[in-house]
C-alpha cells in the first residue's frame, strides 16, 4: 500500500472517537463506527453516502432506527 503523503487520524479526533465509542451501549458501537468511517470517506459526509460507501453489515432501516432512537 502506498501511503506516502498520508497521515493518520489526528490525536484529538482519535480521543473523541474513543470517548464516544466507550459511552455508547456495546451493541451500538459497531454501528457508530461504521457510519462514522463511512461519513469520513465521503465528500459530503451525509449518512446516506456513508451507507453506500462501505459494505455495511445491516439493512438501511437498522441504521435509520439507530440514528432516530439511539437503539
Amino acid at each position: 500500500m502506498n501511503a506516502k503523503g498520508q497521515v493518520g487520524i489526528p490525536g484529538e479526533l482519535c480521543n473523541w472517537i474513543t470517548f464516544l465509542a466507550k459511552v455508547l451501549p456495546l451493541r451500538s458501537t459497531g454501528t457508530f463506527i461504521e457510519l462514522l468511517i463511512g461519513a469520513m470517506l465521503t465528500l459530503r459526509g451525509f449518512v446516506t453516502d456513508a451507507y453506500l460507501m462501505l459494505a455495511m453489515r445491516n439493512h438501511w432501516t437498522s441504521y435509520y432506527k439507530w440514528l432516530q432512537q439511539g437503539k
